[in-house]
């Protein structure tokens, strides 16, 4: 689980900022693509300050003039001129209108000028008084759509997913370390600590006597303040205290759900230094902290059932994998390199198909090409093995993308959704069913089509779909890239009680990509999964043994 440096991550988010103002203002579509390139290009850099003063920024691939002068402003003052004039510049509101999924610019426009609306506030009003009807291109079903994503907006405010919360939550402990003394202890807790996707507020914990905690807290609150004066903190932080001789009471109570502290019998307040020492007073093995949700964790562990659950250690290869051949910006070759580097055995590659022309599918010329690059590949790295398969579109009828004699060349194929998001859960839930029965299918990719805090998934009858996926030997995916993690783990019950195979996969477009698989062992923990029931444990042999049991 790599975690981007600090300054770097500002650096991209300011380049991905001033991308969507250039696609508001309808710039040049190259100069939009050069911010987009751009951001790709940092993700691996972490000393943009030391280049930015020397002047070398444009060294590093894909950081043009132009760029390297609007990082150099933002290192040196804080600020960026650039984005100042391009917000300035735009309409009163529109910025904050076309961030609801569906209304674009000439829409939100539309709006502004017919309505006199300048926020999301406004337009929520306008919706609820049914004012959308009377203009030319709204009707109900787009008044509904739209006043279902301010509702989605609504509910994902002041949250940020747990990709973001472990850099903020790194900055924080090395904030709260410095100031305190060498030898008092200091961990994250709550929401954080359990490694939640989506964290509504981010919570630690420090060790501390009564007679030294209100000096201590006067430092904590003090350096708090500064840190956020720094950065622009979306999510809510706050720091609790413990006594030494109750550490372990303390941090077991904060970190878990109320539904874990509850089937654990809401236990009082008890003299134990470490965790451990709570959970044998209450005759229980300690549970690690990511399966503290549900309290179904608690019941399994007091009747010696709980599953001996995966560990980040037991995955040997991974699957959906995408290189420059679709919307990858690595090569073939570079990812299995990389791959080997991370220590695993095998690696799937899985480009997407040809009706995802948004993607760069590939079509058959384009298909043999590929086939081909792997073969040789696969000679020059013998000690990985490359299969090669595909992310197939699942059609509007259920069907996949490419003929019955192309999909049978593939090692593996993935079959996901995406697009004809607006059907209904019967309609999605049959679409997904016929997916399925189909003998190509060896995995279902992101099996809601979710995006966290960006977009809700659609509806399905998921025990029917994990069902139909165990009858017919079909892996369903943890689709491992922070933004996703879906399928989510709440349906672990599901998983586990029809033995439904779950392949963790990082969804990788980029060479970091891959070590997103560390989010997905998260997911598949909290789920409480065994390995047994998780494809990327097998060897390299009963991987193909598997692939191949249609």
């Amino acid at each position: 689980m790599k975690q981007v440096d600090p300054q770097t991550q500002a650096a991209i988010e300011l380049l991905s900022q001033i991308q969507k103002l250039l696609q508001l203002h309808e710039e040049n579509p190259f100069k939009i693509r050069a911010f987009d390139k751009a951001q790709d290009s940092l993700v691996e850099v972490c000393d943009l300050p030391q280049r930015a003063k020397a002047g070398t920024l444009t060294e590093i691939k894909g950081i043009g003039k132009g760029i390297s002068e609007v990082l150099t402003e933002f290192f040196e003052l804080g600020k960026s001129s650039v984005k100042e004039e391009l917000e300035s510049s735009l309409p009163e509101g529109l910025l904050e209108l076309v961030g609801i999924r569906g209304l674009g610019v000439k829409k939100a426009k539309l709006l502004m000028d017919q309505l006199e609306i300048k926020s999301v506030g406004e337009l929520e009003y306008a919706c609820h008084e049914n004012r959308l009807l009377k203009i030319k291109g709204f009707g109900e079903k787009v008044q509904s759509k739209i006043l279902s994503e301010i509702q989605f907006i609504k509910s994902t405010q002041g949250k940020v997913r747990i990709d973001d919360a472990l850099v903020i939550s790194q900055q924080v402990l090395e904030l709260l370390k410095s100031k305190l003394p060498a030898k008092v202890k200091v961990s994250e807790t709550g929401e954080l600590r359990r490694k939640k996707e989506v964290l509504s507020r981010l919570d630690f914990m420090i060790e501390v006597s009564k007679t030294h905690q209100k000096m201590i807290e006067t430092k904590v609150l003090k350096a708090l303040s500064d840190y956020r004066k720094k950065v622009d903190l979306t999510v809510e932080v706050g720091v609790s205290y413990a006594e030494p001789d109750c550490w372990g009471y303390e941090l077991a109570k904060t970190t878990a759900s109320a539904e874990h502290w509850k089937a654990l019998g809401e236990p009082k307040r008890k003299k134990s230094k470490t965790e451990e020492e709570f959970y044998q007073e209450l005759g229980l093995k300690t549970l690690p902290p990511e399966t503290r949700e549900t309290g179904e964790e608690v019941t399994l562990v007091k009747k010696n059932k709980l599953p001996k659950i995966i560990v980040e250690d037991q995955v040997q290869g991974v699957f959906h994998n995408h290189t420059t051949y679709s919307d990858g910006i690595a090569t073939l070759e570079q990812m299995v390199k990389r791959s080997m580097e991370l220590g695993y055995r095998y690696i799937g590659i899985s480009d997407h198909s040809q009706s995802a022309f948004y993607a760069q599918g590939l079509k058959t010329p384009e298909l043999k090409q590929q086939q081909e690059e792997v073969k040789k590949i696969q000679k020059k790295y013998p000690k990985i093995k490359i299969f090669w398969g595909v992310e197939s579109d699942i059609l509007a009828d259920g069907s996949l993308d490419y003929t019955e004699s192309q999909l049978k060349k593939f090692d593996f194929v993935i079959a996901s959704i995406h697009s004809r998001f607006q059907m209904n859960k019967e309609e999605m839930t049959q679409r997904m069913i016929q997916a399925i029965r189909h003998p190509a299918t060896r995995m279902i990719g992101h099996l809601t089509g979710r995006l966290l805090l960006g977009r809700a998934g659609y509806e399905l009858d998921f025990e029917k779909i994990i069902s139909e996926a165990s009858k017919n030997q079909v892996a369903i995916e943890i689709n491992a890239h922070p933004a996703r993690l879906d399928i989510d783990w709440r349906l672990g019950k599901l998983l586990r009680k029809y033995k439904t195979m779950v392949s963790i996969n990082p969804d990788a477009h980029s060479l970091e990509g891959l070590e997103d698989t560390s989010y997905g062992v998260i997911t598949a923990r909290k789920a409480l999964l065994p390995q047994e029931l998780v494809l990327n444990t097998f060897s390299t042999q009963e991987v193909e043994n598997w692939l191949q049991r249609k």
